[in-house]
């Protein structure tokens, strides 16, 4: 119910969020701003149209269900790895498969868009070479892993 709050803010708060683009829409922040809502500091939205789903992002997730938070890296940078909870937040992202469309806006509206490239459980952490990895935990010691690069 919290990430539905929050969501619904958003929509009100960051142009252009849920619109279908296959483009970035520019260069943003680094680091990203932060808006807080509801006492929750989000810096964007995550979306993979393909299997529904939507995510707030925050800076820290703090264990609540329904958000995704940032472990490292950026989208300006690169190597930008988000989180979430394999039951509740991610519980439909193995059903992305290579094509699918990912976009991350940021709370200035600024759409960065990704493509998935591959599927994996990863057991040593390795931010590897892809431009946005999307991950959840499988056990203490394996993740599963999204990879996608930035849409050309």
């Amino acid at each position: 119910r919290e990430a539905q709050d929050v969501l619904a803010t958003m929509y009100d708060l960051i142009p252009g969020l849920g619109v279908d683009s296959d483009t970035s829409t520019g260069m943003g922040r680094d680091p990203l701003l932060t808006l807080s809502i509801n006492n929750t500091d989000i810096v964007g939205c995550l979306e993979i149209p393909s299997i529904d789903l939507i995510v707030p992002v925050t800076v820290r997730n703090g264990g609540r269900d329904g958000l995704a938070s940032v472990v490292s890296g950026s989208p300006v940078k690169g190597k930008f790895v988000l989180e979430g909870d394999r039951s509740t937040t991610f519980r439909k992202l193995f059903k992305a498969r290579p094509g699918a469309k990912v976009t991350f806006t940021d709370t200035d509206g600024i759409r960065y868009s990704y493509s998935v490239t591959t599927q994996f459980n990863l057991r040593d952490w390795d931010e590897s070479d892809h431009d946005l990895m999307v991950t959840y935990r499988i056990d203490n010691s394996t993740r599963f892993v999204l990879g996608c690069a930035a849409a050309e």
